[in-house]
């Protein structure tokens, strides 16, 4: 199965989108604690169809295994205390063959998870599937969505979509086409110091030069 979605623990998905892909993919790979949030929400009551669901992590957050959910299978012996449920989520995705992965749930609620895990998508961009191809990974918030980019590419937009770039390595030299405000062989001591830009039309550029991870957030809506 090529598509996964992850389900970490953090803010329960509220935007329209994010909970029809939950119902769409038929692959759902779930943080221990965010099990009991998918139960609670009743997403898939009256569904047709329920996804394959694999509950993921060292079981300290799962309230109870007493409602379960159609298709669910928990996964026993990731008890790692050095990497965190998202993490384990994702090398379990990679094991039974996910090559793309859409991360929910990631964000909101503590801000030190929120930094953490979004942080971790620098580390999950390098990493390799079964194939040999470099995972292909996104992580969506209820206001836009996160991807992780380690070289050039061009990125389709809408004008006024809000943009920023968070460089995740000072090594990076960045440069930028159809944004409002170009950026021209930069590079980046601080996190803030390529946020809040725009694009302009229905695609932009980034021009990465180095070893590293750019991130690229990308809102939902035009300003």
């Amino acid at each position: 199965m090529n598509i996964a979605i992850i389900l970490a623990n953090g803010q329960f998905p509220r935007r329209r989108e994010a909970l029809d892909a939950m119902l769409q993919i038929p692959l759902l790979v779930c943080c221990d604690g965010a099990y009991d949030k998918l139960v609670k929400s009743a997403l898939f009551d009256g569904a047709a169809h329920t996804p394959k669901i694999f509950v993921v992590g060292d079981g300290d957050s799962l309230a109870s295994r007493r409602v379960v959910l159609p298709n669910t299978t928990f996964v026993e012996g990731y008890t790692d205390q050095e990497s965190n449920d998202l993490t384990k989520a994702v090398r379990y995705a990679i094991s039974i063959g996910v090559e793309r992965l859409l991360i929910l749930g990631a964000t909101g609620l503590r801000e030190d998870h929120t930094l953490g895990n979004i942080s971790l998508l620098a580390m999950f961009a390098a990493m390799r599937t079964q194939s040999g191809k470099l995972l292909s990974v996104r992580m969506y918030t209820d206001y836009g969505f996160f991807t992780p980019i380690r070289s050039s590419q061009v990125m389709p937009s809408f004008a006024r979509q809000q943009v920023s770039l968070f460089s995740l390595d000072q090594g990076l030299t960045v440069s930028t086409e159809g944004l409002k405000y170009p950026i021209v062989n930069r590079q980046f001591r601080y996190w803030w110091e390529a946020t809040l830009n725009e694009a302009t039309g229905d695609s932009f550029s980034i021009t990465i030069d180095g070893e590293g991870a750019l991130l690229v957030y990308q809102t939902f809506d035009a300003k």
